[in-house]
């Protein structure tokens, strides 16, 4: 005999106890599992069909295998049925269940008997098949047929030995009816399940004898009538599904003493009218499921006797309007679900009273896809009086505002507006008084939204896909919430937009074509505020601007005006005018009082070619003057931008690269400039680049003539030799400083006054720690053993114990006669080096005078990972490099300068920082 091995499966005291066949191999049966033995359930079914549980054989040979000799199936049979508690499914096939059980004997008390894809024998009652295998048929409590009856009947005494049946299962059969004696007998049945047959009639005493059952599932036949007294008897029952079928019409008095029913069932029907009494004995029922019917209407007193009923489903039906006090009388009702109907008007009377004997606890409501419509001029809004509404679902209706929803939810979770037709949203009128909204606004026609402001303590959650916003100045203040960007005053409330890259923006000229409510640049927001003259006026929220649009005006000569007192209604703080694209040549008579503070002038692409002082407005910050005629900057205009900080665009000029542009180049060297376009100035149109080039590139030293003296022919050698000592001298200038300094010779020219003798350090290092090596076994050796010798600030070494790290850092700087960076990429990652650098560049700007010293280690950053101060370090090689052959004299000759080492050669001469910078600079232009 074959069989499979069980051994994985647990052995409990409880465990269901099947017959099966199909795929055997061997097993081992455990000693302790025979003499357990007590099976709960005994189940033949059909593995034709897909199962999860292993298989043992059992009647296989007489069936499957012809030709076989009978008495194997008694072995068979004794061998599954003894020492497992686990056995899977017999293959029954298209065979009775009484032939398989044929000499087959179960020793076990088994309760529940489960039937799959089986042929029970029509008039063989049940109850005699499982006694001629010993099993008693007053033991059975649990018996399930499943896809098994398929002549669609049974015979009326199938059951009536079963007398203590608790449990029966008549599912996803074909049956069409009953005996109506066939549960005669069963007199203890609580649980029956005739879904998934094809029953169109049932008698009506079929239920006549179950006074105990209290679940009846009727789900998924073809029912279309019941007879009144059908569950006259079935007092106690307390479960009726009735779903999925064809029923058109009920009976008034069908659940006449059913005072025990908590759900009902009926969705799924043809339902046209529900009887004004049908529910007048059911007061327990809880739970009312009529969705997925026909109803048109229904009757005043349709729920008037259930005061319990907590839940009610009237979703997809064709309910034009609910009739006055409906629903007066369910003092319980939690959920109303009323969708997809055809709902137009409601009055608060439709609805639980609220506001004399008791407090509505009405908590879900569902009347999405209606045509509710709500109008101005409604006495009270019918949700009024529903204060312990927690969600709201009202989409796809017609509703146009959502200042119908007032601060009486206080408990309001959830309320669904989207697909209706709301065009603006004051948020500020709203006033909901609950702590957290979630407000869906998807799908309707919002264009703009007004922010006010609320109680503390409330949390928004908005959806607003499918609106497209006018994104002006008018959303300024919301889509800096939304992008949760700070206002001028604290909003108490917190609001987030869950669908926020999924919001378009849209504004008249197109320019936000693609941009969402996510990434729209909320500065740069406008309104327009009319034509006047040949200008274009816009209101820029963020910063209170007016904008002067007179750009692309074919004009020659400034345009005229508007005093800003034309514009009385907006606080304007600033004021910015556009000339772009004219052909304005001179800004003669440019100032006038009356347009207010202008801050920003923009006058790229004209014809200007020179600027004078008395043109500019003393409130400027930014001037664009790209793509003009201008070849210089006189020195007072150049020493007005040095007391401001003044953004300035210049490039695309044709400057003229000559001596006199040598100060307009020193302006540009210094890393404060907020020179925007650097990189695009260029000598004449398409010359070189200004930031490459030299002092001596702008204004070369010219040889004199040489005069021929044919007669002193030492003379000319002189003259020779002294023209050539002149060259050299100026070509190696500034190696032969570094040379002097080094050997201690005419120290006077090398040499600064020094403004801070008193400062305890000659330099403070700002390195990352990841270069400590690099710091304390080469660079502080070398500046504090070398000659001369410096006294070197050092983080861990002479810092302060206790104090903050932002206090040290100023307080090294402060006491530091120059700041020594050393710039690697480690560097750009510590935070506290770019404070560090930050605190000495602003001592450098307060003092008037250079006191950084930049050391490149390793390589040179990438400049988009540089700050904009340090990046101009770079850009204009004001840096030493490691690694070069004359690091340490380039390094001695950028520190300051001992008094005692220029007495010592008894010369004194003051030097400017920007020798120094020099050297640097064009030192490191020859290594690189």
């Amino acid at each position: 005999m074959r069989s499979v091995d069980l051994s994985h499966l647990a052995a409990t005291s409880r465990e269901v106890f099947l017959f099966g066949s199909a795929h055997l191999r061997p097993t081992v049966y455990s000693q302790s599992a025979v003499e357990t033995g007590a099976a709960a359930l005994l189940r033949l079914s059909d593995l034709s069909q897909p199962s999860r549980v292993l298989s043992v054989p059992l009647c296989q040979t007489k069936f499957e295998r012809e030709g076989e000799e009978k008495n194997i199936v008694r072995k068979s049979c004794v061998a599954a049925m003894r020492g497992a508690e686990r056995r899977d499914r017999l293959h029954c096939g298209d065979r009775h269940y009484q032939e398989l059980l044929r000499g087959c004997t179960v020793d076990f008390k088994v309760t529940r008997v489960e039937l799959q894809r089986c042929l029970p024998h029509s008039h063989i009652p049940f109850g005699e098949v499982m006694a001629s295998v010993g099993l008693p048929s007053e033991n059975l409590t649990h018996l399930s047929f499943i896809q098994l009856i398929k002549d669609g009947e049974l015979d009326e005494n199938h059951f009536q030995s079963l007398t203590n049946l608790k449990f029966l299962n008549l599912t996803e059969n074909t049956i069409t009816t009953f005996p109506e004696t066939i549960f005669r007998n069963n007199l203890n049945l609580e649980v029956l399940s005739l879904s998934d047959n094809n029953l169109e009639y049932l008698p009506a005493s079929l239920f006549s004898q179950l006074h105990s059952v209290k679940n009846i599932t009727l789900k998924d036949n073809n029912i279309q009538e019941m007879r009144s007294e059908l569950f006259t008897d079935a007092q106690l029952l307390e479960f009726l599904d009735l779903s999925r079928n064809k029923i058109i019409n009920v009976q008034p008095n069908l659940f006449n003493g059913l005072t025990h029913l908590v759900h009902l069932n009926l969705s799924g029907n043809r339902l046209e009218v529900i009887p004004d009494n049908l529910f007048s004995d059911t007061k327990m029922i809880q739970t009312i499921d009529l969705s997925f019917n026909s109803l048109t209407s229904l009757g005043r007193f349709s729920f008037y006797y259930l005061r319990k009923l907590q839940r009610l489903n009237l979703t997809q039906n064709r309910l034009t309007h609910l009739p006055s006090t409906v629903f007066k009388n369910c003092m319980s009702l939690v959920r109303l679900e009323l969708g997809h109907n055809s709902l137009q008007e409601l009055h608060y009377t439709s609805f639980p009273d609220g506001y004399y004997s008791y407090l509505s606890p009405l908590t879900y409501l569902d009347l999405s896809h209606n045509n509710i419509s709500i109008n101005d001029d409604q006495h009270v809004f019918f949700l009024n009086r529903q204060v312990n509404l927690e969600h709201i679902h009202m989409s796809n209706n017609r509703i146009d505002k959502v200042s119908y929803f007032q601060s009486v939810y206080t408990k309001l979770e959830t309320l669904d507006l989207s697909y209706n037709l709301i065009t603006n949203l004051s948020l500020s009128k709203m006033g909901f008084t609950s702590n957290h909204v979630n407000l869906n606004l998807s799908y309707n026609h919002i264009t703009s939204f007004h922010i006010g402001i609320w109680g503390p303590n409330l949390f928004l959650e908005l959806s607003l896909e499918g609106n497209v916003l006018v994104c002006d100045c008018n959303l300024y203040k919301f889509a800096r919430i939304a992008q949760g960007l700070p206002l001028a005053y604290k909003l108490e409330t917190k609001i987030t937009v869950k669908d926020i890259e999924r919001v378009p923006c849209y504004n008249p000229d197109q320019t936000l074509a693609d941009t969402s409510l996510k990434t729209v640049d909320t500065e740069t927001l406008t309104c327009p505020e009319g034509n006047h003259g040949i200008c274009d006026y816009f209101w820029r929220e963020h910063d209170k601007t007016l904008i002067a649009n007179c750009s692309y005006r074919h004009q020659h000569q400034l345009p005229v005006l508007q005093p800003i007192t034309m514009f009385s209604t907006r606080d304007i703080s600033a004021v910015t005018l556009d000339l772009t694209n004219n052909s304005i040549t001179s800004l003669k008579g440019f100032l006038d009082p009356s347009l207010g503070k202008l801050d920003t002038l923009i006058l790229a692409n004209n014809k200007l070619s020179a600027l004078t002082l008395d043109e500019l407005s003393p409130d400027l910050e930014v001037l664009d003057l790209r793509g003009n005629n201008l070849t210089l900057l006189e020195l007072p205009i150049l020493e007005h931008f040095n007391r401001t900080n003044m953004e300035l665009s210049l490039g695309h000029n044709p400057w003229e690269c000559d001596c006199d542009l040598i100060p307009f180049m020193n302006f540009l060297h210094v890393p404060s400039r907020k020179v925007r376009d650097f990189e695009d100035l260029h000598c004449g149109s398409v010359g070189e680049p200004l930031m490459e080039l030299t002092e001596h590139d702008l204004c070369p030293y010219f040889l004199q003539p040489m005069v021929l003296i044919t007669i002193i022919t030492i003379l000319v050698c002189l003259i020779i030799f002294a023209v050539m000592g002149t060259v050299s001298f100026y070509r190696y200038e500034q190696g032969i400083k570094v040379w002097l300094f080094t050997h201690r010779i005419c120290l006077w020219a090398i040499t600064e006054d020094e403004l801070d003798a008193d400062k305890k350090y000659d330099a403070f290092i700002s390195y990352s720690h990841k270069d400590e090596e690099f710091v304390n076994k080469v660079l502080v050796p070398g500046l504090e053993s070398g000659d001369p010798k410096y006294r070197v600030c050092l983080h861990y070494r002479d810092w302060v114990p206790g104090l903050l790290i932002q206090d040290q850092i100023m307080n090294s700087v402060e006491s530091s006669r120059r700041t020594l960076v050393v710039l690697s990429p480690n560097f750009i990652e510590s935070v506290w080096g770019q404070l560090e650098f930050r605190a000495a560049h602003s001592k450098a700007l307060q003092d008037g005078t250079n006191r950084i010293i930049v050391i490149i280690h390793g390589e040179i950053p990438p400049e988009k990972a540089l700050d904009e101060k340090l990046r101009l370090y770079v850009s204009m090689r004001t840096y030493v490099r490691w690694g070069d052959a004359k690091f340490w004299e380039k390094l001695r000759y950028l520190m300051p300068h001992s008094q005692e080492l220029i007495h010592m050669k008894q010369g004194k001469r003051q030097r400017k920082d920007t020798d120094k910078l020099e050297l640097c600079k064009s030192d490191s232009k020859q290594s690189v």
